[in-house]
């Protein structure tokens, strides 16, 4: 018996471990199980929207670099796209189990989680459960990246992921520029004052600590900034 107790308490040990990003564990643990040193696996209870979920023990985890069009709108075109967005969510996670990897913020403005998310089944990442379920929602056009820094780790994919998407007028973005949810932020870089369109692959050679989030082209320039001379024939319209 004695072992088993030991196993138990390095555990919880663990567990606590694991997030110990500043946020303390007893508040996390619920609906969360297999706690790792990055990760940590999941049941979802209730999908919410399209870049949201309610996990098994109450807890709402938003996935990270993701912006789904909202549910409530006074637009009809941005509701339709707000439930497309929601049953392609529903579809991949409603009652499975998935795998959270925590960046370094892990709770939002409304102290919901933060992560990203792999699905447990369909792997196409060694190590990190299945299929990256961030990537394939902007893959799909059923999102619109949004950068939160700091968490920032997949955030060259999320653009290229975002842009092919774009070009290929999937989901969201088939009715572009018709589309009013359709708006942009723009990344600005501190050293040169120069603002960037979110795909531009000269943000590549940025380090993060340079980059600054602007909510429109017009807030950028009323801080000093100017158009990237690659990306600005790329920027949108709005």
């Amino acid at each position: 018996m004695r072992p088993l107790v030991l196993f138990v308490f390095v555990s919880f040990i663990g567990a606590g471990q694991a997030l110990s990003r500043g946020e303390p564990f007893d508040k996390l643990r619920a609906g969360l199980v297999e706690p790792s040193a990055e990760r940590q696996s999941a049941v979802v209870r209730e999908v919410l929207t399209g870049d949201s979920v309610r996990l098994e023990g109450g807890q709402v985890l938003r996935y990270i670099g993701i912006q789904s069009p909202p549910l409530q709108s006074a637009i009809p075109l941005v509701r339709k796209y707000g439930n497309d967005a929601l049953q392609f969510n529903a579809d991949k996670v409603a009652g499975k189990k998935i795998r959270i990897e925590w960046g370094p913020q892990i709770r939002g403005d409304q102290s919901e989680l933060l992560g990203y998310v792999f699905l447990e089944e369909g792997s196409t990442r060694p190590g990190l459960g299945g299929t990256f379920l961030n990537l394939e929602i902007l893959k799909a056009g059923q999102g619109k990246l949004k950068i939160l820094p700091p968490n920032l780790k997949y955030l060259a994919e999320f653009r290229k992921a975002e842009l092919d998407a774009r070009r290929k007028k999937l989901g969201l973005w088939k009715e572009e520029p018709e589309n009013p949810y359709i708006r942009h932020e723009y990344i600005g870089e501190k050293n040169t004052r120069i603002y960037y369109f979110p795909t531009c692959s000269e943000l590549e050679r940025i380090p993060q600590a340079q980059l600054v989030t602007f909510r429109s082209r017009v807030e950028a320039k009323a801080a000093g900034y100017r158009p990237c001379p690659t990306c600005r024939e790329e920027v949108s319209p709005y």
